[in-house]
């Protein structure tokens, strides 16, 4: 079953990028590499990459100018010059014209005429002759171009044999018509191969590849840090992060690093390559190259967290540049791990479950979702606040503990922007939920916003109480903001709507006049959120009387309902606050304070 969903993948999954980001990834990547790609085939991959791109942007270009003919064409004014302009370019336009010019035709119906000639006129879109190729990218990567093409007619019937899983179109996306003419019958190519094309250039040179394997690496790590500091602007970000174990002695390295306050992100990056042999379903490939790529950044990720966990302050940890990382030590961190990759298989490589079928990662073995970096690169893009982006990635670490599921990330995205992750653990237990065409919030380009400090929380839908209290929250310099926001948008919003109108009702003088406590609770994998409104008649003495009531609660809520993440919210019947009068939060390890 696995080599069957991994040749599916092969023969159908396509694009590693949207269009925008492969023209920017791609030239960048290969950028990296610049000097010995110009020393080793006098000229740069990233230029030969641009000049693909061009060629995509050309015919982008192309179909807007037919359309814009075809118009004039199709409204039978001025009519003339658009036509001697396709009778210019294409012996094929002045043979069907022909008979167009012996007919004594009105303008109009020369325009008509005219629109059925264009309608025929498609080669010329994809077509790109040698000269004009010299003139915009040179001749050495004019001569590149034409190296990626297949020569019309020299395919055999044996070569079909093996085009599902090992399509030469994938390398060589042009077809040369003739030795100064190439036709691109499939542009997307470029977009869904770009890769395969530049890996064929290089050959079996070594130096080339070695160059490329660092391109790849460098890249991948600069991006990812990108991305997370442009999405979590509140962040302290650090990449090619060391640390010497005290013990053994042994130096570990974390690609990038993100503190949030008491919550720590940590992003192994893993460039390698998928062989070509596993794309076909080879399962020996399969097993080394996703133990490589998918399982192993757990296993890295998993040490800093042991380290934070017990011996922060017996080890220092600095970045590539020499800034020593900072911890906040005042409590115990939250760690979220995850791998991102260039390449994966999608829906197959999203879950841990395919790992642990296949022995490659233990019941009891820490796993890191892992993410393309396209993916990544999405989540930013639809995810476009600060708030927004870090709760789906809590949401996201621990996906695997809530349901048992078969999706890609587009997939669990839409579901994030539909409901929250809000999700009937218990109705789907013993149960695996297979989605199925089930990305249509996440089709097509959006605009993100340029500042992501501001405060929005799309696919979770605040009541308007809670609403307010959040944004409140969000702009203050509570030391742990994030973990009470956390903690609210992982309640049920019903939850929090009962609560809302508790307090509302309390405030309009019914209920207890000694006050109450109104509490919601969510278990999310190991982890339970609680959320306490206290509500009292007097307002506390002061501050410090507040923190004691504070953490009395705290403590009896965490022996209540077993809190691990526990926000207190106090609310004075007469305060002339309209969201909250104080606001606490605790950190309890599980079960520490039951009874």
């Amino acid at each position: 079953m696995l080599a069957r969903n991994i040749r599916l993948r092969t023969v159908y999954y396509r694009n590693v990028f949207n269009s925008d980001d492969a023209a920017e990834v791609v030239p960048a990547l290969l950028s990296q590499m610049d000097a010995v790609s110009e020393a080793e085939l006098g000229y740069r991959l990233s230029d030969f990459a641009r000049a693909l791109f061009s060629l995509l942007d050309e015919v982008r270009a192309r179909f807007a100018e037919r359309l814009d003919r075809e118009e004039i064409l199709r409204q039978g004014t001025d009519v003339d010059e658009v036509v001697q302009s396709m009778l210019d370019g294409s012996e094929w336009a002045r043979r069907m014209w022909r008979k167009a010019a012996a007919c004594p035709l009105q303008q109009k119906g020369r325009g008509l005429a005219g629109f059925q000639v264009a309608e025929m006129l498609c080669a010329p879109l994809f077509t790109f002759h040698r000269e004009e190729l010299a003139a915009w990218f040179g001749e050495k990567i004019s001569k590149a171009l034409f190296s990626c093409s297949i020569p019309l007619g020299s395919l055999t019937e044996e070569d079909l044999q093996r085009v599902y899983l090992a399509n030469p179109i994938w390398e060589r996306p042009f077809v040369a018509l003739t030795d100064d003419t190439l036709f691109l019958p499939l542009p997307v190519l470029i977009v869904s191969f770009p890769f395969a094309i530049v890996e064929r250039l290089q050959g079996a040179n070594q130096k080339l590849r070695a160059a490329y394997a660092r391109a790849r690496t460098l890249y991948l790590e600069e991006d990812v840090e990108r991305i997370i500091r442009r999405s979590l602007p509140s962040a302290a970000v650090y990449r090619s992060v060391t640390w010497t174990d005290p013990d053994t002695k042994v130096l570990y390295e974390h690609d990038v690093v993100a503190v949030l306050g008491m919550r720590v992100l940590i992003f192994e990056a893993k460039s390698g390559k998928l062989a070509a042999a596993g794309r076909r379903g080879g399962l020996a490939s399969l097993k080394t190259d996703f133990e490589r790529l998918f399982v192993e950044p757990g296993v890295q990720a998993s040490r800093l967290e042991a380290l934070l966990a017990s011996r922060r302050h017996d080890v220092s940890l600095t970045d590539h540049a020499g800034e020593t990382v900072r911890f906040d030590t005042s409590g115990p961190s939250v760690v979220h791990k995850f791998g991102v990759c260039i390449e994966h298989f999608a829906s197959v490589t999203s879950s841990r479950r395919l790992f642990r079928d296949m022995g490659l990662l233990r019941s009891d073995q820490e796993w890191a979702p892992v993410l393309s970096l396209a993916e990544l690169r999405m989540l930013s893009e639809r995810l476009d606040t600060e708030i927004s982006f870090l709760h789906y990635l809590t949401r996201r670490a621990t996906a695997d503990d809530v349901l048992d599921f078969v999706a890609d990330e587009q997939d669990l995205l839409s579901l994030y922007l539909t409901n929250g992750f809000v999700v009937d653990t218990r109705g789907l237990e013993g149960r695996q939920v297979l989605f199925l065409q089930a990305d249509a919030a996440v089709r097509g380009r959006a605009s993100p916003r340029t500042d992501r400090r501001e405060f929005a929380t799309p696919g979770i839908d605040l009541p308007p109480m809670w609403s307010l209290v959040a944004r409140e929250v969000y702009a203050s310099n509570h030391r742990h903001r994030f973990d009470i926001l956390i903690s609210i948008l992982n309640q049920l919003p019903g939850s929090l709507h009962a609560i809302a109108q508790k307090a509302q009702r309390w405030r309009a003088g019914t209920g207890s006049k000694n006050g109450d406590t109104a509490v919601c609770r969510m278990e999310i994998a190991d982890r339970v959120f609680v959320v306490g409104v206290h509500m009292t008649k007097e307002p506390p003495l002061d501050e410090r009387s507040w923190a004691d009531t504070a953490r009395f609660i705290g403590h009896d809520l965490a022996r209540q309902f077993g809190a691990t993440d526990c926000v207190v919210m106090l609310r004075v019947r007469r305060s002339s606050f309209l969201t909250f009068d104080g606001i606490s939060f605790f950190r309890f390890m599980r079960g520490a304070s039951r009874a």
